[in-house]
């Protein structure tokens, strides 16, 4: 029996869009520490696809202009915009973002405790897209979290 969903994914994975895939790919590897498990390239080479993954976390990336798109894309840089965001948790958020400033990651929220007990920062990629980076620091009780 076929399993749904496959083995080693998520049953929810954020698919963003990306003008320069395999330049992000790279970033998001060096900057949030992220791991490749999949690239899938056309017969000229370019990507059409990809999957990254930190722990049990699966992101998709793909081209913002592919010819294969069900509707046009524009990245967040493009539109001046956001349209989401990539909450995903790490083991010591504060060192997560000295790595990803060193990278060269926008970081538009420090390191701060929040009311519902992770401690959570944001940045933006190369291309605008909005991550926010928590470690869960105290449980709440239930209907604070």
């Amino acid at each position: 029996m076929v399993k749904n969903p496959p083995e080693g994914m998520p049953q929810c994975c954020p698919v963003l869009f990306y003008e320069d895939v395999v330049g992000s790919i790279a970033f998001l590897k060096e900057a949030f520490g992220l791991s490749e498990r999949f690239v899938a390239r056309s017969k000229e080479g370019s990507v059409e696809h990809a999957q990254l993954s930190y722990r049990g976390a699966v992101v998709m990336l793909s081209p913002a202009k592919s010819p294969h798109a069900l509707r046009p894309c524009a990245t967040p840089k493009e539109t001046g915009s956001l349209q989401g965001c990539v909450y995903l948790f790490v083991e010591d958020v504060d060192q997560h973002a000295k790595q990803s400033r060193y990278a060269g990651a926008q970081i538009i929220m420090e390191p701060t405790d929040m009311p519902y007990g992770d401690r959570v920062y944001g940045a933006l990629d190369r291309e605008g897209h909005f991550w926010a980076f928590a470690t869960h620091m105290r449980d709440m009780p239930p209907g604070q979290r």
